[in-house]
């Protein structure tokens, strides 16, 4: 049975190929894969390390992670400084320019937010939720207020997740339903 620790450098690499091999099909080109990890990979593990968590085999290897931002004014200042000013890919920039518009509504309320990835032969063990868990009472110990995310908006078994798991919809887009979560109401 898996267990959840905090990530470490030596996940690297599983974690990478856990974020580009579960991605949906529209992001399975080469350029696609590329931006998924530094758009929603690479500044957590490089950024803010201290709020990710691995779910782990029996070997100590990463088969599910969950990565954060704990503090929404201080990863847009880093990500825009690291990522969006450096990078060359005209859709990094375009999604990662959305992702920041996106969320900069609602960060007074939820200020952390998270990427969670499952290897696919280790979705059925409840890793999700003792992924989120792990990084919930880390926040809350934190006195970081809230927390929230992006889901597919064609993710019904996704939005379902997190809605069981108390997360509630703040906004639905065309793309995306960002989700949130108050983490002085689900303390338990």
């Amino acid at each position: 049975m898996a267990a959840i620790r905090k990530y470490q450098e030596k996940d690297r690499e599983r974690v990478e190929r856990i974020c580009v091999g579960t991605a949906p099909g529209p992001l399975s080109g080469d350029m696609m894969k590329r931006m998924l990890l530094t758009v929603f990979c690479h500044y957590y593990i490089e950024q803010e390390p201290q709020h990710c968590f691995v779910a782990v085999n029996e070997e100590d290897e990463a088969v599910g992670y969950v990565l954060c931002a704990a503090d929404f004014a201080t990863w847009e200042k880093k990500f825009t400084e690291l990522y969006m000013k450096k990078s060359k890919n005209p859709v990094t920039k375009m999604l990662g320019k959305g992702t920041i518009d996106g969320l900069r509504a609602f960060a007074g309320q939820y200020p952390a937010h998270l990427h969670i990835d499952i290897d696919e032969n280790y979705q059925r063990q409840g890793l999700g939720t003792k992924l989120i868990d792990a990084l919930r009472a880390h926040l809350a110990e934190m006195g970081v207020p809230g927390l929230m995310l992006s889901v597919g908006s064609d993710n019904e078994n996704g939005q379902k997740f997190y809605q069981k798991y108390g997360f509630t919809v703040l906004e639905k887009r065309k793309q995306e339903i960002l989700m949130g979560m108050k983490l002085a109401e689900t303390a338990r």
